[in-house]
């Protein structure tokens, strides 16, 4: 099979391994379903908990594996601050990978699907990115926060937006999935947030990403588990997107981690959108 000629766009974003890298993201999104859809069947759960919760970690932990071995790719977390997941990011040129799943069903078009508000700070600043507008402020919620703590939360937090502002790009990664209907969109793009209290964004640039066979990847994909007794199960009407803050969001002691899938939120009716 012959190879895909990456476009002009991925070639300004990724220079000489455009292709390795678009290569790496599709197999990435694609096995991290895969395993999301092992913890789904495992966990003979009706809902869709364990895959989404699944899916939150496993789409960081393949494109920093698809991805580490491509030249002048590093994956690391922040230094000297608090960070769950690694991030994938090119030196040269200066490009940082970001995953939303922006959907769990086919309802919600990805042109209008939006960040769930309150919009976080470090997302505001990675979007931000590529509109060249970098805050230097950072608004937290610092009601009943004991001070120390709270001082200690923002130079956290300030040093890595400071990271994170070096990074020059942003490339997100946008795809949409359930267990039912699998990946039903996969691409990546400029995304830029223009209104932080809906978490409206615009797409300003977005192009698909076929599936790795269609890459001329090279080796094969891993296939999620068969259902027991080759019993399948159907999305959910609750079933919605996770909380996506890149892990990078201070946490109150008080605070515990999302374990299931938000409820979705509203169309586009005045109402917000995914993560």
């Amino acid at each position: 099979m012959s190879e895909l000629k990456p476009s002009t766009w991925v070639r300004a974003r990724f220079g000489g391994v455009a292709g390795d890298m678009a290569r790496a993201v599709a197999r990435a999104i694609h096995q991290a379903h895969g395993l999301a859809m092992d913890a789904h069947i495992s966990s003979t759960l009706r809902s869709n908990d364990a895959y989404g919760a699944t899916l939150h970690v496993t789409q960081y932990e393949q494109l920093a594996e698809q991805a580490r071995d491509i030249p002048g790719v590093s994956v690391r977390k922040p230094t000297d601050v608090r960070c769950r997941f690694e991030l994938v990011v090119l030196d040269n040129p200066p490009v940082v990978l970001y995953p939303w799943r922006y959907a769990t069903d086919k309802s919600i078009p990805r042109e209008k699907a939006r960040l769930r508000p309150p919009v976080s700070d470090l997302r505001k600043t990675l979007l931000a990115l590529n509109a060249n507008t970098i805050s230097d402020q950072l608004t937290l919620d610092q009601a009943e926060r004991d001070p120390e703590q709270l001082e200690a939360e923002l130079a956290e937090e300030q040093a890595l937006l400071e990271q994170l502002a070096k990074f020059g790009q942003v490339v997100t990664v946008g795809f949409a999935s359930n267990p039912a209907g699998g990946i039903f969109d996969l691409g990546w793009g400029d995304v830029e947030l223009v209104d932080e209290e809906t978490g409206g964004v615009i797409w300003r640039h977005w192009e698909q990403l076929p599936p790795p066979g269609d890459q001329a990847a090279g080796g094969e994909l891993r296939q999620p588990l068969s259902p027991p007794g080759g019993r399948d199960r159907a999305g959910r009407f609750d079933d919605a997107p996770l909380t996506e803050d890149l892990g990078l969001v201070a946490r109150s002691p008080g605070a515990e981690p999302p374990i299931s899938e938000p409820e979705r939120p509203q169309e586009d009716t005045g109402s917000d959108e995914p993560s």
